[in-house]
């Protein structure tokens, strides 16, 4: 597959308006492609100066390396801040494109400046976007089948000031200035279906060699953004937001990064147009981080930081392929650890929390004791549970793997132990009366109906309307619960009336779990 097609979906402050007209291009080119959008932030967000900005956009794609041999690239996450703050991480999702052929590009971000329903395309008589390194024209046939279309209405001023598309822009003509872009800003996009609704509509315009470039800054930290959500460890607290949102992301998972959002009410500009790339998204990609940083540990200024990540998703088929997901690496059912295997997993979870409650790290493989190669180094998700006198503590995990199985146990002990919205944070004091307990699951599959969840066997997650949740396979016998109560205690977990699991349009997924721990004490 050659990825051609690029979605940019991007978010940040624009400063100045947009012009009506470009003013680099030959007379007669404007009146064969029609007028450009003008480089409004050429000039105080990155060079306007050609060279001057070819020059700092290539030293930084030198300093990445894309993993060789890799599948093509069939969308991009990256951010659009100005290029003294987010050009690395940027440059290093770039990097990854470069190798590849790129024929057309779909650029998407979030409006700044108008609100409205839906997306937006451009007018009809705009030509391309116009940068300092070159021009990239318009793919009108595209922009002409989505034109009147359900949930393409938004109006075409929001791009006139609209700095998100931009911050791209000047990557992709460094790196591919041939490519053609179908530019789109985003407005409220709606609930599940309304959004499953406009991803399809844009499906059917895509080629199988197509890629979406989806671009957002992350969380907006300050008294400026209004969002303070904590004011001790700001830098750890900005990691775990990340991770968070960064973990839902890589799952693929609309309902997991919905929930993210709303249990931390994290500020991700991008938030619309990154949960349209969950829709888009082929079920058989597979993400890999690339690049982080925050504006915070660039100034040593954590009182107003924003967050930055690049997010890869390949695949071997393209956006028409029918191929089957991809089987995760951790295929092996639910009895994953030998008893040996099982005590090193609950020793990770007491030495990360001691090291995490009572000095602030978090350990590494090695001071973990994680040996060179095994089940622990396979790809698997996990919860992990923290009890207190029999009582729950906090319980927070992964529903599908996304990392090795050691670091997601260690990720989780801390989540669970801090990051748990119900529970306040667990004291150092607290360890000696603690009980531990992880699950290690199989990846979840999608079943027919409620029927085929079978209580003492089965975790169990549903989605209906944008909202969802998930028991683990042990919650239901430790309460005592049938099919049908479980089914009503989970619905209400998910913010729904108790019977909203017997609705048609009601998603059941089903897993297994492996779990073990410490005795009650």
């Amino acid at each position: 597959m050659n990825p051609r097609l690029i979605v940019l979906v991007s978010c940040t402050v624009s400063l100045s308006a947009c012009r009506t007209h470009a003013e680099s291009a030959p007379p007669g080119r404007r009146q064969e492609v029609g007028p450009m959008r003008p480089a409004t932030h050429a000039g105080s967000w990155y060079p306007a100066e050609p060279e001057a900005l070819r020059r700092k956009i290539q030293a930084r794609l030198a300093r990445h390396r894309p993993p060789a041999d890799a599948p093509p690239i069939v969308a991009l996450v990256g951010p659009h801040a100005g290029l003294r703050y987010s050009g690395e991480v940027a440059a290093a999702g770039y990097r990854e494109l470069q190798g590849q052929p790129l024929r057309r590009a779909f650029l998407i971000g979030p409006s700044h400046h108008l609100g409205f329903d839906g997306l937006a395309l451009p007018a009809d008589e705009l030509g391309g976007y116009a940068t300092p390194l070159g021009e990239l024209r318009i793919d009108r046939e595209a922009v002409a089948a989505l034109r009147g279309q359900p949930g393409f209405g938004g109006p075409s001023r929001a791009h006139e000031p609209e700095h998100s598309l931009e911050m791209h822009a000047i990557f992709l003509a460094a790196v591919h200035p041939q490519a053609t872009i179908v530019p789109l800003v985003a407005g409220d996009l709606g609930d599940e279906a309304e959004l499953a609704a406009v991803a399809a509509r844009l499906r059917d315009v895509m080629r199988p060699d197509d890629v979406v470039l989806v671009s957002s800054d992350f969380t907006h930290f300050g008294a400026g953004f209004r969002y303070q959500p904590f004011t001790r460890d700001v830098a750890q607290g900005l990691t775990d937001l990340l991770d968070q949102a960064s973990s839902a992301l890589g799952r693929r998972s609309l309902a997991d990064f919905d929930a993210h959002l709303a249990a931390t009410h994290d500020t991700i500009c991008g938030r619309e147009p990154l949960r349209l790339l969950l829709a888009l998204l082929p079920g058989d990609s597979a993400a890999r981080e690339v690049a982080r940083d925050t504006s915070g540990r660039m100034t040593g200024d954590y009182s107003t930081s924003v967050s930055y990540l690049s997010l890869a998703y390949r695949r071997t088929g393209g956006w028409g392929s029918t191929a089957a997901a991809t089987a995760p690496s951790f295929a092996q059912g639910p009895q994953v650890l030998d008893a040996a295997g099982q005590q090193l997993a609950l020793r990770i979870v007491r030495t990360t929390l001691a090291r995490y409650l009572e000095r602030g790290e978090t350990p590494s493989d090695d001071e973990l004791g994680v040996p060179a190669a095994g089940p622990l180094r396979d790809t698997a998700s996990v919860f992990v549970t923290l009890k207190k006198r029999g009582e729950l503590r906090g319980c927070i995990g992964h529903i599908r793997p996304t990392q090795a199985l050691w670091r997601d146990i260690r990720d989780n002990a801390i989540s669970a132990a801090v990051h748990d919205p119900r529970f306040p944070a667990v004291t150092a004091a607290e360890l000696a009366e603690l009980q531990v307990e992880v699950s290690v699951l199989t990846p979840p599959r999608r079943v027919a109906g409620a029927e085929e969840f079978v209580v003492g066997r089965h975790g169990v997650i549903i989605g209906l309307r944008g909202r969802s949740a998930v028991f683990l396979p042990q919650v239901a016998p430790e309460q005592g619960w049938d099919r049908e109560t479980t089914l009503d205690h989970l619905a209400r977990k998910a913010g729904l009336s108790p019977d909203a699991w017997r609705d048609p349009a009601t998603v059941f997924e089903v897993f297994e779990a492996q779990v073990f721990g410490e005795a009650e004490h």
